[in-house]
């Protein structure tokens, strides 16, 4: 973990391993999470801003999707955090063996938490804790309409859906599957196509992160030259 260093990765500084104060103690950003800045009205966001947060995360997954770590897991707006110079930085990645699961089946903040995963991995019995990297790419697109709409993880047009309804959906998996709302008065349409493509079924039929940066360059110039 020391040595998974990335502009993009929030630094591991060490642990604590005497129970019941097992911690895990990582680079401070005071500018909080992605999840903070995207729930704060008075922030306003325009898009080059927006395609500057988007980018940083692409780059440390790129990073870390290459490295001895391999996956995320658990990525979410929550778990990317903001540095005093407005650089984005992914946490909460590695030492899956450090962390547990929250108890509580029944309970909303556990369906919350997996507004972002996988219908692959939901749908197993024990998924891996490391995630696998196609459901890192599925988290991101999840993410991408959080920054997109700034309505909230999986948002829905029409009768708003509970967490555990939305999860339930997901693993039945039934046609059409149950995914987020695309808005293209909020961004363009190659966004919400690269949204689509993130958050497909079949996980081979998700782009790697390397193709995602290159899609979002291009998106990028292409906004500047207009």
């Amino acid at each position: 973990m020391r040595d998974v260093q990335n502009e993009h990765l929030t630094r591991f500084i060490g642990a604590c391993i005497d129970p019941p104060n097992t911690c895990i103690l990582s680079e401070y950003c005071p500018r909080g999470s992605l999840q903070d800045i995207l729930e704060n009205d008075s922030i306003t966001l325009d898009w080059m801003f927006k395609y500057s947060l988007i980018n940083d995360i692409v780059k440390g997954m790129l990073f870390l999707h290459n490295s001895v770590i391999l996956s995320h897991g658990k990525l979410k707006s929550s778990n990317c955090v903001v540095d005093n110079r407005f650089v984005l930085k992914i946490t909460d990645y590695g030492l899956s063996s450090f962390r547990s699961e929250s108890s509580g089946k029944d309970a909303h903040a556990y369906y919350a938490q997996r507004l972002w995963m996988a219908p692959e991995l939901l749908r197993m019995e024990a998924p891996p804790p490391q995630g696998t990297q196609k459901g890192d790419v599925f988290s991101f697109g999840i993410v991408l309409q959080e920054v997109a709409l700034r309505r909230g993880a999986f948002y829905l047009e029409g009768d708003p859906l509970s967490p555990k309804e939305i999860v339930d959906r997901v693993v039945l998996g039934e046609w059409p599957c149950l995914r987020p709302t695309t808005d293209p008065q909020s961004h363009s349409p190659e966004l919400g196509q690269l949204m689509q493509r993130c958050w497909a079924e079949e996980p081979t039929e998700r782009p790697e992160f390397n193709h995602i940066r290159l899609l979002l360059r291009k998106q990028n110039s292409e906004r500047e030259s207009n």
